[in-house]
């Protein structure tokens, strides 16, 4: 495989160089045979011996010439060959029914459409399962799945004391299925998202039910292990075998935050002193095990927090995107607000005039 592609990368490239150095060699005969003309006009015999130095020294240059544009033409056309290439192996798995996860940086064309090929593998990995599942091919893309999350979605969050937090949603083009919410009393502040598994009907009925007794056991007492806990044990009693949810909660508290992951895969992103790390904890999904397996695998992390430390827990449409940590850090100095603006902001005119292709959700707490 790694010989095919270097053969392949390497007749694109030795190409475009060949081409390019002797179009930049033939250019500088052409302007020094111009010169030569317009000046032998004015030269007498004596004098044309100059011609023919003149004539070896353009020589010179038009070789010159020829191997530096074609050295630079055949890099380039390497570079850009084993872009193709990737692309030409990612279609390859496509066909053969594997997932292709790739990144593509910058604008150009070629990451363009690397991009859409991993939006394209993306949908139909989801449709693929959707089937297998049987649970309804389509729930992640129904307006009436969004409708019904979206009715639940809090306008505002509460205050939290020693912290700013917030949470919004980015509509994109299929999405639905995650909810976010954060309960505040006098005891603490828990700030949730409960994603999703799959992507059929199954998968949208435990994420809504997941939410629902999470808010449920935290409006109670804001105790997000108790929570996970209780919602864990009725989801599995509830729903089907094998049907289940993944949730991310952060306990806030005044000089540290208790990272808890049931399932969750996108890490929790800390921002501190201008860098980003990124930080997970452990736990079974939302309804697999009927709940000694699910309390004594669930384990938190703790994340100390200062003044300025800013914690963010976004879904995987967001970190599928991959300007999403660059914006991350650019912005998490400033003020909430503002913050949570220029990152959606960004992401949704990145996205163009098609706009997201999957709904983006993220929730920030920062210590003041």
């Amino acid at each position: 495989m790694t010989a095919r592609r270097r053969t392949k990368s390497g007749a694109l490239a030795l190409k475009l160089g060949l081409v390019c150095s002797i179009t930049a060699a033939v250019v500088c005969l052409i302007a020094v045979a111009g010169t030569h003309r317009t000046l032998s006009a004015g030269i007498s015999i004596e004098d044309a011996d100059i011609l023919t130095k003149g004539w070896t020294i353009g020589l010179i240059l038009a070789v010159i010439s020829g191997v530096v544009v074609g050295l630079v033409a055949y890099f380039q056309g390497a570079a850009i060959a084993s872009r193709i290439t990737e692309l030409g192996l990612g279609v390859a798995k496509l066909g053969r029914g594997t997932e292709v996860r790739m990144r593509f940086s910058g604008n150009d064309e070629i990451s363009a459409l690397g991009k859409a090929l991993q939006y394209l593998s993306a949908d139909l990995a989801a449709i693929a399962k959707e089937a297998e599942q049987g649970g309804g091919v389509g729930a992640s893309m129904d307006p009436l799945v969004r409708e019904l999350r979206d009715r639940t979605l809090p306008d505002r969050f509460p205050e939290v004391e020693g912290y700013e937090v917030d949470g919004a949603l980015s509509d994109g083009g299929r999405g639905g299925m995650d909810y976010f919410d954060c309960v505040a009393s006098d005891e603490g502040a828990v700030l949730f998202l409960v994603s999703y598994e799959g992507a059929g009907t199954l998968s949208a009925l435990a994420a809504r039910m997941a939410r629902d007794e999470i808010l449920r056991a935290l409006n109670v007492k804001p105790n997000a292990r108790k929570a996970l806990a209780h919602t864990n044990r009725v989801l599995h009693k509830t729903l089907p075998k094998g049907a289940c949810a993944a949730a991310c909660l952060l306990s806030l508290q005044e000089d540290e935050v208790k990272l808890y992951q049931a399932g969750f895969r996108p890490p929790l992103l800390v921002c501190a002193a201008g860098r980003v790390t990124e930080t997970h904890a452990e736990g079974l999904a939302l309804g697999l095990d009927e709940g000694p397996v699910f309390e004594k695998g669930l384990r938190s992390t703790v994340v100390p927090v200062s003044q300025g430390v800013r914690l963010v827990v976004a879904n995987d449409a967001a970190h599928r995107l991959e300007e999403f940590e660059e914006l991350i850090a650019e912005h998490s100095p400033k003020h909430t607000a503002p913050f949570m603006n220029m990152v959606l902001g960004a992401l949704e005119g990145n996205a163009g005039e098609a706009g997201l292709r999957e709904d983006v959700i993220l929730l920030t707490a920062k210590r003041w």
